[in-house]
């Protein structure tokens, strides 16, 4: 079975609230159980991080109703590839938003699953991490 992994940042509607992207989160985190996909999910100030892991079909499919869910814009695709195992295979959809103020960027897990990816997608994934996590994004 072909596994997939996407990346992708985008900016939420004016419309969405916080009770809005409390459900969303909550809904995707309960979807990407139900169907064995992995990563991580940021919001933060308006704007969405995601990683999203799985079987090909499934994150395709599931990247395709992304692409047109009129709930965020601007969406720009990070990375779109194949990979040989999961960099987040302990973390089933996590969610880190900036109310997580406890979480020190510096100590986050989830930099470590990205070994696996190659250099400049790490580079990517760790510059956009690091600017969610931190006070000056």
């Amino acid at each position: 079975m072909k596994r997939w992994a996407v990346c992708y940042v985008s900016s939420a509607a004016t419309s969405l609230n916080e009770k809005d992207v409390d459900k969303i989160l909550s809904w995707t985190q309960s979807w990407n159980v139900e169907h064995k996909l992995t990563g991580l999910l940021l919001y933060s100030d308006g704007n969405f991080f995601q990683v999203i892991e799985g079987e090909m079909n499934t994150v395709k499919n599931l990247f395709n109703n992304i692409c047109n869910d009129t709930r965020h814009h601007n969406l720009i695709k990070i990375f779109y590839k194949e990979i040989e195992k999961n960099s987040f295979e302990f973390y089933e959809s996590n969610f880190i938003s900036k109310r997580s103020k406890n979480l020190n960027h510096e100590d986050v897990p989830y930099l470590k699953c990205l070994k696996s990816l190659d250099q400049s997608s790490q580079k990517a994934v760790r510059n956009i991490l690091n600017a969610f996590l931190s006070d000056n994004f």
